[in-house]
């Protein structure tokens, strides 16, 4: 994965993944949840509204 602005590194990753729970029920995730922790922090850094989400985010 490219680093890109708003995304954390590898390294800050590796610190913070144990925080976010496994999968193990329902339908399996689109996206891992490294992506989505990095949609979030581009929501919260940009300031722009869901509909504005880059394409390598997902929907």
């Amino acid at each position: 994965m490219s680093q890109q602005r708003y995304e954390v590194t590898e390294e800050q990753w590796e610190q913070i993944k144990g925080f976010f729970p496994p999968y193990t029920t329902g339908r399996p995730l689109k996206r891992s949840n490294r992506v989505m922790f990095n949609a979030i922090l581009w929501m919260a850094r940009s300031g722009t509204a869901w509909r504005d989400l880059p394409a390598c985010y997902g929907s």
